[in-house]
Parts: structure tokens; sequence; C-alpha cells
């Protein structure tokens, strides 16, 4: 007979999250295995989010007068007792019951898995692939957006309060280089994003710009700021934004050739 899965805690960062927050709590407690801690980070909520949580939970209030992420992440671990916890942004949910079931038999089977996140919202069986230091690019490590990690590891090496933006990739870089670990990246657990900023110029190139300084150099290459501003004059059909967003991303990529970029992890 299996033994019973280990136990995890769950990790959420607010701020007025009242309108989101409902259905990520909501999609965790009808989970096939539902957590046994509830873990909340807010930074300055003014709204009813406070009082939406579930009987039980710890509700941490944000200690530093600006907010990072990287910072609220590490606040909160802290607090966390399991062996396990699902790091899930406020406005994301899980919609195939089984996916956090799966993701933690993975850990539970591989000593050398670090961390697993769901990188999908479509249906289907659960299935995951394997990310090593080989396949690793600087954007396929873990997304915080929802990813489940092993306490113990995060204790021992926190996520990094100077990276300002995609602090989960350049963890990642750790695991997978320093340590030679593995990462798994699962499909199939339906995972939705109601985050209205997701897809931000702002979002997205803090993003792009900290994993070229902290996680992977080789996108602060003149090759690459080279090939960003052909994007900008090249055809449409080889843009996935406008032209404006690849002028700005060339213009930070050679700022860091200069100067340490420094900017604010809250875009909104």
């Amino acid at each position: 007979m299996d033994s019973p899965l280990p136990a995890y805690a769950v990790l959420i960062r607010t701020f007025n999250s009242a309108k989101t927050l409902p259905a990520t709590i909501a999609s965790l407690q009808a989970q096939s295995l539902p957590p046994s801690e509830w873990v909340f980070v807010d930074s300055g909520s003014s709204d009813t989010t406070q009082s939406l949580i579930p009987n039980g939970a710890i509700w941490h209030r944000y200690s530093a007068p600006e907010f990072n992420f990287s910072r609220s992440l590490n606040e909160g671990i802290v607090l966390v007792h399991a062996p396990m916890v699902l790091i899930i942004s406020s406005h994301t949910r899980l919609a195939n019951p089984a996916a956090v079931a799966y993701a933690i038999s993975q850990l539970k089977s591989d000593a050398n898995l670090g961390g697993i996140y769901f990188s999908d919202n479509q249906p289907g069986s659960l299935r995951h692939d394997l990310i090593d230091r080989e396949s690793f690019d600087g954007f396929n490590g873990l997304w915080n957006t929802c990813a489940l990690v092993r306490t113990q590891l995060v204790r021992e090496r926190p996520f990094r309060e100077d990276v300002f933006s995609a602090e989960d990739q350049e963890w990642s870089a750790w695991w997978l280089n320093e340590r030679g670990g593995r990462i798994a990246r699962i499909t199939g657990g339906e995972r939705h994003c109601d985050n209205p900023h997701t897809h931000s110029s702002l979002k997205l190139l803090n993003e792009y710009v900290s994993i070229a300084y902290f996680t992977n150099r080789r996108l602060l290459r003149w090759s690459n700021v080279i090939r960003q501003l052909w994007l900008v004059i090249g055809p449409a059909s080889a843009r996935k934004t406008g032209r404006r967003f690849y002028l700005r991303l060339a213009l930070l990529l050679a700022a860091c050739h200069f100067r340490r970029p420094r900017y604010q992890s809250r875009y909104a």
C-alpha cells in the first residue's frame, strides 16, 4: 500500500485581491489533496481581502515600506511548517482537482526535483516534462504564479531581494546550475490566471531584463540587443507585440552594460 502524500502549505501574496481571491481559494479547497496550511502575505490591502481568508489561516502584513516580490515570499516561507509549499498568485486558480496531488507525487518520488510549476490552462491528462541545466533557458524554470517547491530549499536559499522581477527564474538557475537538480513542468493542470496585468508591457519588460541580467547573461549580448532592434523595423509577423516594446527592450538591455538595473517589483 502506498504511503500517504506529504502535507503542503499554500502561500499567497495579496494586495486588494477581493475580486479574484475567492476563486483561488475555492480551487485549492476543491483539490483531491487540500492544503494543510494557509499563509497570506498582504502588502496593505484596503478592500475586504482579509475577510475572505479561510479559518485558521496565517495573515501576515508585509513589513517593508517598498514592495518586493522576493521579500514577500521570504517572509511567508518563514511561517510555513509543511515540507512543501504551493506558491500561487491571488488571481490564479487550478481547475483540475487532481493537479496538486499529481505534483506532490512527483516530488515525493524524485528527490532531485526541487520544484514543479503548472504551465498552462489546457485540459487533458496530467503529464510533465523535466528541465535541467542543459535545457534551462531562463524562461522555463519555476514561475511563482503557481509553483510547488520544497520548503527547506527556499529556506536554505531564499529568493534574492535584489532580483526585482522573475525571482523564480533566478532561484531556478541556482537549483539547476549549482545544485544539479531538476524542475518539472506540468501540463493539464488547467491553470487559469485572472490577473489583468499579465500581459502588461511593463511587466514583460521587467521580467525580460531581470532574466537577462540575473539569470541568463547570454541575453545581454549585443547580438541579442541588435535582434530586438531588428524587431522594431522588421515585419509585423515577426513581432509578438508592438514596435515600441522592442525598442524599449533593446535600450534597457543596452543600459545593463553600463549600470545595474534597479526597478520596483510592483508594476501596477
